[in-house]
């Protein structure tokens, strides 16, 4: 290992000219001045002392302490502040060669009693910061997120990439959503949806961690991202506005409140918002079985509109310095109005008409969800133990009323006299949810800590399903009723440990996590019952070395599970398209992934240069597996595949800003090796996947900046088929107002009208291309407003760096 890391330094080094860094550092810890009391996430800007410019910051870990590297040789002070503190500089020091560290001390912040109105700190940040176990973004410099939607911020993310219908994925995988260090409340359709409303302005920064430590769970395939929110965080009333309108009917507001008191601290918020979407799509499928061959061309039409919202509300009780409890509501709504229409054309070998008819759905839905929690966290003094435990209960259901209307048309698609046949269903989906969460963590020797926890989670879904189709309008029976629901259960326990040890320039973190699962799938009209039991491990491991002068080696491994949801399970078709079915496989299994990491950066005055090649290894992935008949009906299911090999690199160069510009561009390349050898049909193969994009942010003025980002994929290789290339376009402008407290922000998506994609499949029974068009080109223009002084919050949100030493962080 020695030797190894010797290699690479001096691979390394004639790169580090890029970085143009120093190895210098200075070091130090802020406590207050009153109490002697550690002070977390205090800004600590290192300036030049010839000029005062900021040459480097940090914030302070939760111990207090901080270190700022890659400083060369030269004189600087240290800049301390911290909101309802007097900020504090530092005497100057000098970093030499022959002295490269500069150890300040303890650094005091007195408490300012002062009102602060009027007043503004302002500091210098990386936008972009390389943890030792996650790379974290921070959306305070990116215009074309202010009055927009979560979705237009993950679009912004290097390492991302979300597609058409808002679905995000890492490294070519689905990765688990959280939200301040916890799992979203919801998945898939629903997830994306919730994103695609969710206020950008209410987030603080993002963290991609694409090897979680075992501390964990381990569900989720492609790792996790972690949505950060603003901490609504010293003293009295504060709180914020803000209001948005867009040219395809995305229209909000809302505001948040937040109040301290001595040991009490309440805050919450709520928001409304009306959006609208439009799409249409062509689907051409050839029937290769049927005697003769026949063409089925499908032509569809979508306009969706609706309200969403939520409303949360959060309390923080100190009943003693060392101890603290708290509890959180949360409420959200999304109702949806859908109108589809959709054309059929069946024609024979030469592509002569044989059959016409076309099938309008109107649908009305409303999805509810409701989230409580409560928790307590002690810290036993003086020794840094602590102890936290969390319950958590969450009810959700989704309403949805269809009437889908089949005209029969002559061949050259005008309606005839023919009866309507009528298609209704109903559904009504309930979930309920419980977690229980204990965690103990406490110091091992001087720089590690051993982490130890337990997590139980119980889960009940009912789904029920009713559909109906009669002869025409006006009959009273129906000609078929079918009972498509589901009953869902499914209970995890799990308990984990991990250790982390600094040493150095060497970090370490090892860990498991231990699982065992029961879940349970009923079928409502047979009464029948899938069940599944199983036992799973997964380890992680993280280790880190720092070379000095701005480098650093991170090597990653874990294990993740993605189980499948009862959706993918359930056989039962759901579909209301007798041509287009879509059917579950209950005796699918979970998919397990190996993933290996190897990041190396560069940081230095310039900027940051980074390189990440990996490494995934997937046992039992899934795949949509598509079959035709001789009748035209394309059923679709889920497959376990054999394996899933895929490795690749990401190449990202972030500068800081030089004059008025800053930015990055993002390079990646993968290859992915299919094994489908134990599945009757050949769907083994490989294909190759490229994706650049690149972001460019000016600040025109001090109070005017402007942000451009440009995504290209070309077209990739999927399993049956071949997926067509993207560009995604996003532009945006923020003006600052009155000593920053409000702002006006201008941003316009797909200016080019360019998002679009195709697709085309085959196997021995069918060939079928299609493509989907959504435009998604619209413009937004937004307000908001920030009032009084904002609380600290004694609960920590969001997930910290893993390694125990999170003043190494490196920007």
């Amino acid at each position: 290992m020695r030797y190894s890391i010797i290699l690479l330094g001096l691979i390394l080094s004639p790169l580090s000219a890029i970085a143009q860094g120093g190895a210098g550092a200075a070091t130090g810890s802020v406590v207050a001045d009153a109490t002697s009391e550690p002070l977390a996430s205090v800004s600590v800007a290192v300036r030049a002392a010839a000029d005062s410019s900021v040459v480097a910051g940090e914030l302070t870990n939760q111990s207090g302490r901080f270190r700022v590297a890659n400083l060369a040789a030269g004189t600087y002070f240290v800049q301390i502040t911290s909101l309802g503190y007097t900020p504090l500089t530092s005497d100057e020091f000098t970093i030499t060669a022959a002295n490269p560290t500069a150890d300040l001390g303890t650094l005091r912040l007195m408490v300012d009693a002062i009102a602060l109105e009027g007043v503004s700190v302002e500091a210098e940040q990386s936008r972009v910061i390389v943890a030792p176990d996650r790379n974290i973004y921070s959306t305070a410099e990116m215009p074309v997120a202010a009055g927009g939607v979560a979705t237009d911020i993950l679009r912004s993310v290097p390492e991302l990439e979300v597609d058409i219908e808002g679905s995000v994925s890492l490294r070519g995988t689905t990765p688990q959503i959280y939200l301040n260090g916890r799992p979203a409340p919801m998945e898939g359709e629903a997830l994306n949806v919730y994103l695609q409303q969710f206020p950008a302005d209410r987030i603080d920064r993002i963290e991609v961690i694409a090897n979680p430590s075992a501390r964990y769970n381990a569900e989720g395939g492609g790792g996790i991202v972690n949505i950060v929110l603003k901490k609504d965080v010293n003293l009295g009333l504060s709180g914020s506005v803000f209001l948005n309108g867009g040219t395809r009917g995305g229209t909000g507001g809302g505001g948040r409140l937040a109040y301290q008191e001595g040991r009490l601290t309440l805050f919450g918020g709520s928001f409304m918002r009306f959006s609208e979407r439009n799409s249409s799509s062509t689907d051409f499928r050839t029937n290769l079985i049927a005697d003769p061959v026949t063409h089925l061309e499908q032509h569809e039409t979508s306009e969706q509109s609706g309200w969403s919202g939520s409303l949360d509300l959060t309390g923080e009780f100190d009943l003693t310095e060392e101890s603290m409890i708290w509890s959180e509501v949360q409420l959200y709504r999304n109702g949806d109005d859908s109108d589809r229409l959709t054309t059929y054309l069946l024609s024979d070998v030469g592509e002569i008409p044989i059959d016409r008819y076309d099938r309008r759905s109107t649908s009305e839905s409303l999805r509810l969800s409701t989230e409580a929690a409560a928790g307590f966290r002690h810290k036993f003094a003086p020794r840094g133990h602590e102890i936290s435990a969390q319950v958590e209960f969450e009810t959700g259901g989704n309403n949805e009323e269809e009437l889908i209307r089949q005209r029969i048309l002559t061949l050259e698609g005008d309606p005839t006299e023919l009866p309507v046949e009528i298609t209704t269903e109903d559904a009504d989906e309930n979930e309920r949810e419980t977690k229980f969460e204990l965690d103990y963590v406490r110091p091992w020797g001087e720089g590690g800590q051993i982490e130890i926890g337990y997590e139980g989670n119980m889960q009940d879904t009912d789904d029920g399903r009713l559909l109906r189709i009669f002869e025409d309008i006006d009959a009273d029976n129906p000609l078929s009723v079918r009972d498509n629901g589901y009953g869902y259960n499914e209970i995890f326990n799990s308990a984990y440990i991990t250790l982390a040890r600094k040493m150095g320039s060497f970090g370490a973190q090892l860990g498991v996590r231990a699982e065992r699962a029961n879940t349970e799938l009923t079928i409502a009209e047979t009464g029948e019952v899938f069940d599944k039991d199983y036992s799973s491990f997964f380890p992680s491991a993280n280790l880190s070395y720092e070379f000095g002068g701005g480098k650093q080696m991170r090597i990653a491994y874990s294990r993740r599970i993605r189980r499948p949801s009862p959706w993918v399970m359930n056989p039962i078709n759901q579909s209301t398209d007798p041509l287009n079915i879509r059917i579950g496989n209950p005796d699918i299994d979970p998919m397990y992934i190996d993933s290996y990491t190897l990041g190396a950066s560069w940081t230095g005055s310039l900027g940051t240069l980074r390189l990440s090649p990996y490494y995934r290894s997937t046992e039992g992935d899934w795949a949509q597996i598509k079959k035709v008949d001789e009748e035209g009906v394309s059923t679709v299911t889920w497959e376990n595949l054999a394996s899933v090999k895929s490795y690749g690199t990401s190449l990202t160069a972030s500068v800081r800003e030089v004059g008025p510009l800053s930015g990055y561009v993002s390079v990646s390349g993968s290859r992915e090796v299919r094994d489908a050898s134990n599945l009757a049909f050949d769907y083994s193969g490989d294909a190759i996947r490229l994706s650049a994009r690149g972001n460019l942010t000016a600040r025109i003025t001090r109070n005017t900046s402007f942000q451009g980002m440009v995504f290209y994929m070309p077209g990739r290789d999927v399993p049956q088929g071949h997926m067509s290339s993207r560009v995604m376009m996003h532009f945006g402008m923020r003006q600052q107002l009155w000593g920053d407290r409000a702002s006006v922000n201008l941003s316009v998506l797909d200016p080019f009208d360019m998002f679009d994609s195709s697709f085309k499949t085959s196997d021995p029974t069918h060939v079928q291309i299609g493509t989907s068009r959504r435009s998604m080109r619209s413009a937004r223009i937004s307000f908001s407003y920030s009032f009084g002084k904002p609380p600290e919050g004694a609960r920590q949100e969001g997930m910290e760096p893993e390694t125990v030493a999170p003043d190494q962080v490196i920007r």
